[in-house]
């Protein structure tokens, strides 16, 4: 952390002594971005009954995704800063699980278990890009970035059997970033980014809910609310930009 603010500060005197580099004279530029992101869930679960130790086990939930293009656009401030807006993620999935059992000798199968997921998750990320800007016609330009990461995500479990219920989960929340990144301007039309994103904060609300008649009203949703900060979670992006004007 202490690093981190050295730099900043660092940055923000250095940049009072550069002048306008020749490379950010444009307004507008897309971007075609790979995100490569590692995040650890995992966690340690403990059973009780009557404040009595009962039992403990480990949740693993560790998620690697090396390839994962992105999309981003990118507009100038009046003091040569930027503005970039990222659609990090946006999906529709439907998955049906099942399991069936032959009940006679005519080969009739019947489900006893299984339904069917439909999940829908969309990720937006906004980046405030503080450029620091080197003099003359140096192509390599640092900056640093603040960014949110708002993301919403819904998942329904439809049962084929009747002895089942409908659940869902909702979840949404906010991730909060700082992102070093350094740009290097092939040519006037073209230029390479390469950042990394430093989460600080992830912050998510969620929503549960079991359509089970023998619970009551209230028993059949639960809320929670959590608060993260440095989550285990880690990215890297690298793209490829094009100068619109």
């Amino acid at each position: 952390m202490k690093t981190l603010l050295s730099f900043i500060v660092l940055m923000f005197f250095l940049q009072i002594g550069w002048s306008q580099n020749e490379n950010l004279d444009f307004k507008y530029a897309v971007k075609l971005y790979n995100l490569t992101s590692f995040e650890d869930k995992s966690k340690k679960e403990i059973e009780v009954d009557s404040s009595i130790y009962v039992n403990s086990y480990d949740i693993i939930d560790k998620t690697l995704q090396i390839f994962h293009p992105t999309v981003a656009f990118q507009w100038k401030t009046k003091k040569n800063n930027f503005h970039e807006i990222e659609l990090t993620n946006i999906s529709l999935d439907n998955t049906e699980a099942r399991k069936d059992v032959e009940t006679d000798t005519l080969g009739i199968y019947e489900t006893i278990i299984g339904g069917e997921i439909f999940t829908t998750y969309v990720s937006l990320r906004y980046e405030f890009i503080w450029n620091l800007n080197i003099s003359g016609e140096n192509k390599f330009v640092p900056s640093l970035g603040f960014g949110i990461n708002p993301y919403y995500r819904q998942s329904i479990y439809k049962p084929m059997v009747t002895d089942e219920y409908r659940t869902s989960e909702i979840l949404a929340g906010a991730r909060v970033f700082v992102i070093p990144r350094l740009t290097y301007n092939i040519s006037a039309k073209f230029f390479i980014d390469i950042n990394i994103p430093i989460c600080f904060f992830d912050i998510h609300f969620q929503s549960d809910k079991d359509q089970d008649p023998r619970l009551t009203i209230e028993e059949q949703t639960t809320n929670t609310a959590n608060l993260h900060a440095f989550p285990q979670f880690f990215s890297g992006r690298i793209g490829v930009g094009i100068k619109l004007n």
